[in-house]
């Protein structure tokens, strides 16, 4: 998910959000208004009942043991105050969350701007997140450099403080290394630094690799100021990822389809996967990708490989340890009932080469009152939605489910007390939101009673008691049925 508003001023909010471009872009409709979509009622009978699968699947290992999760997303951690971070974490360990993933990147241009930054609000310093950066361009090394934030605690410390939290509330985090979208500076921004003309560069440019390589290397060799813990050492850390939806274009100026090969973003998943391994033999690596598929005939560009994804290609890779795959059916323009396959068509890509997979973002839009923060449209449509999800994913095979998004405590809102749905998917663990309540259950029923989970209990797969989580190589040998055995669907009546 893009995330841009959270970036804006509270005040600015109500009339840019929808003009701004903040839900994702997509050539197959793009991203639509809430005040449409929240208000169409979804009927009962489009609640599916699923049967349990019998084919086995890949799984995480934790403490040697099949581990199966809810979890959920949050992009502000490192840049918010202490006290909005804090309750983030509180919230997540109160749903039974054991998961977060949040961004390990705020990149910006030179320090004296002779460089520009890829973002620049009026109301804050260019680049940055109220002041929060990792990285800029140094003009005198022509590289970029790194902030500590040791004096004005505006750099790398701040990620310092969210992986301590996380120890302190037994949660673990995936760390996200760039971005595709301009927000948060991501990738565009390595192509103002190395003066570059198209979107698709950064993966195939020496200098913006190797970039890249650096910048991994400094936090996986980073030790934490708060917890004197290596990174690299961390259990803290549930993954590396490559990236945040990684695609050859962003629908910006820097766009440049024809020039994007249907191998290049597998090259750099392989080399990037394989460095981070050669350096952190401890945690796992994943892609960050929404699971766009490449397929002959594939319709849509979910399925064809329109902007230069292949996730079968990324799971193939040794050095990938878990699929990943984001759901928004509204911002896709594929209508709601499409998703079901989705979900299953990545459970069953995953099931071949023996690797577990997580649907890491979903979201249904819904419509709050600015003022009380109650949803006044929406919610039935996304509560069948979701149902059927989660359904589809603890019974089909799959090992995760990370909603989009969980938000805490804001003090500078007035009126709610709680951060601003600026994108209509926020999730607020208090006593009437809905949505809390539906996920605070599956967040129950994944670590009890997940398939995948269950078969491997069931067929004995074991790892190494380590603290840090791992992935089975391969599915368990004997399965209960026939491989190809499928999810039973049927429409509840």
């Amino acid at each position: 998910m893009k995330s841009c508003m959270g970036r804006a001023w509270p005040l600015l909010l109500g009339a840019l959000a929808l003009q701004a471009g903040c839900l994702r872009k997509s050539s197959g409709g793009g991203a639509q208004s809430p005040d449409g979509l929240a208000a169409q009622p979804v009927p009962a009978a489009e609640l599916l009942a699923v049967q349990p699968t019998n084919t086995p699947s890949g799984v995480f290992l934790n403490q040697g043991k099949p581990f199966c999760f809810a979890g959920s997303n949050n992009y502000y951690l490192t840049y918010k105050d202490k006290v909005m971070v804090d309750d983030v974490f509180a919230q997540a360990k109160a749903l039974g969350l054991k998961v977060l993933r949040t961004w390990a990147f705020e990149d910006r241009g030179s320090l004296d701007d002779s460089v520009p930054s890829l973002e620049h609000n009026p109301w804050e310093p260019p680049g940055t997140a109220q002041g929060v950066y990792f990285q800029y361009f140094d003009t005198k090394t022509k590289a970029p450099a790194y902030n500590e934030g040791a004096e004005q605690d505006d750099g790398l410390r701040r990620l310092d403080y969210v992986l301590s939290k996380a120890a302190e509330n037994d949660i673990k985090m995936i760390l996200v290394l760039t971005n595709n979208w301009k927000e948060f500076g991501g990738m565009d921004q390595y192509l103002k630094w190395f003066d570059l003309k198209y979107h698709h560069e950064f993966y195939t440019d020496e200098k913006a690799r190797s970039a890249y390589k650096n910048y991994a290397q400094h936090l996986i060799e980073r030790t934490n100021s708060v917890t004197k813990v290596v990174y690299r050492d961390d259990p803290t850390i549930f993954a590396w990822e490559l990236a945040n939806e990684p695609r050859c274009r962003n629908f910006g100026k820097f766009d440049r389809l024809q020039d994007c090969k249907a191998g290049t973003i597998t090259s750099w998943v392989k080399e990037m996967s394989a460095h981070i391994k050669s350096l952190d033999p401890n945690h796992m690596v994943a892609v960050g990708d929404e699971g766009f598929f490449n397929r002959p005939g594939g319709a849509g560009e979910q399925y064809s490989g329109t902007d230069g994804v292949d996730h079968e290609a990324y799971l193939a890779v040794d050095s990938i340890d878990f699929g990943t795959f984001h759901l928004y059916p509204e911002s896709w323009g594929t209508g709601l009932p499409w998703a079901n396959q989705w979900i299953t068509d990545h459970i069953a890509a995953a099931q071949k080469v023996g690797k577990p997979t997580v649907l890491e973002e979903y979201g249904v839009l819904v419509k709050r009152d600015d003022k009380t923060g109650k949803v006044v449209s929406g919610l039935e449509r996304r509560r069948t939605a979701y149902t059927n999800w989660n359904n589809l994913l603890l019974k089909g095979g799959a090992n995760a489910a990370m909603f989009w998004l969980l938000v805490g405590v804001d003090p500078n809102n007035k009126d709610t007390g709680y951060y601003q749905d600026y994108d209509h998917f926020s999730v607020y663990n208090v006593p009437d939101d809905e949505t809390a309540k539906l996920v605070r259950d599956y967040a129950g029923q994944f670590q009890q009673g997940a398939r995948a989970c269950e078969l491997a209990v069931q067929s004995g797969v074991t790892g190494p008691s380590t603290p840090f989580v791992s992935a089975s190589k391969k599915a368990p040998a004997v399965a209960l049925l026939p491989s190809d055995t499928p999810v039973v669907v049927s429409w509840l009546e």
